[in-house]
């Protein structure tokens, strides 16, 4: 964890000094306090993980982008709402003064190949950002609604960067718009309408006069598993094989094949270890931007790799205004018994 990045970025008043196991959350805690006895003398904050993954492949094919967003928000702040982990004190009352979520993402890998787009291209980062960008924008906007509809707000609401307005000056000041072609059809051909400066300006409005209910709302975590279900490339990095196989229990081994993969596109189908870290620092920091909490962020690297090529990309992924980072993968022979023998496309 860039600590130093993490704090600068963070909206609410406090310090994160802390994340979890997979890195993408990263919420203001305070310690408990204990007498000798271990009893409590002062229950602290602490956090719970609220989350859950929209499919960006589905979201842009939505008919309704917005609402798509909002069921989201609304669906993880009922679990939020519903959850009392009594165990431990200090994680119920957190959760009670915070209603911190982590709306996440997963499959772009998938989408940006479905339509034509290299990951980590100019293509890919324009949307990759934009995207990002417009689930911002109905994420704060549905919370704003919930604090109206509710006339509550998160614990320290008044002393965030929400209150004060300071959080939306970068989208008041910035330019929000498409810089390819390919970006500008892609959102226009769903009926997505971009948040405008004057769309900004009014929620900024809003928020100061109704706050928000969720301290936190956006976390894009690995989505290792619910990843296949729902036929989708994990999270917002890339394959790490056009044919992955796991062992599944008493089921033993299945293959799941990149979604969306034909022979047409096969070429779009590079896999993380082929794309290298460089590009996909470079799509994580295009969505950094927008979120508030982190994003669990894999480096992929060849057998070949050095210690020295490993602390470039953390360095290249700290100057880039990465907040965190997961695990360092190096590519590995298969198993014996597991190697797919010829040609992988024609094993398609």
């Amino acid at each position: 964890m860039f600590e130093d990045t993490v704090n600068r970025a963070n909206p609410i008043a406090g310090r994160i000094n802390m994340s979890n196991l997979c890195s993408e959350i990263l919420q203001v805690n305070s310690a408990s306090t204990y007498d000798e006895n271990l009893n409590y003398e002062q229950i602290g904050h602490d956090i719970s993980c609220n989350l859950g993954s929209l499919n960006i492949a589905h979201t842009m094919d939505s008919p309704d982008f917005g609402r798509t967003v909002e069921t989201a928000v609304r669906g993880l702040t009922a679990v939020s709402d519903m959850s009392h982990i009594r165990s431990v004190p200090s994680i119920d009352a957190g959760n009670s003064a915070s209603h911190a979520i982590g709306l996440g993402q997963m499959n772009l890998h998938g989408y940006l190949a479905r339509e034509g787009i290299a990951y980590g291209s100019p293509e890919g980062l324009d949307f990759t950002n934009l995207y990002f960008y417009t689930i911002t924008w109905h994420a704060l906007n549905t919370s704003m609604k919930i604090a109206r509809e509710r006339g509550q707000t998160f614990a320290g609401f008044k002393q965030s960067r929400y209150a004060s307005g300071e959080y939306f000056n970068q989208y008041l000041q910035g330019d929000w718009q498409p810089k390819t072609d390919k970006v500008r059809t892609l959102f226009a051909a769903s009926g997505i309408t971009l948040p405008t400066r004057e769309m900004w300006a009014q929620l900024r409005e809003d928020v100061m006069r109704y706050g928000i209910y969720n301290q936190n709302l956006q976390a894009v975590p690995p989505t290792g598993s619910i990843s296949y279900i729902n036929h989708a490339t994990s999270s917002i990095h890339p394959i790490v094989s056009k044919v992955e196989i796991r062992k599944e229990g008493k089921t033993g081994r299945v293959y799941y094949p990149a979604p969306f993969m034909t022979n047409e596109n096969l070429a779009l189908y590079q896999d993380a270890y082929e794309i290298g870290p460089q590009k996909i620092i470079d799509t994580y920091a295009e969505a950094t931007r927008h979120v508030d909490q982190g994003l669990s962020l894999t480096l992929f690297f060849p057998d070949t790799a050095t210690t020295r090529d490993i602390n470039k990309a953390q360095i290249y992924a700290w100057r880039k205004g990465i907040k965190s980072l997961y695990y360092i993968r190096l590519r590995q022979l298969a198993l014996e018994g597991t190697e797919i023998e010829g040609c992988v496309s024609c094993a398609l």
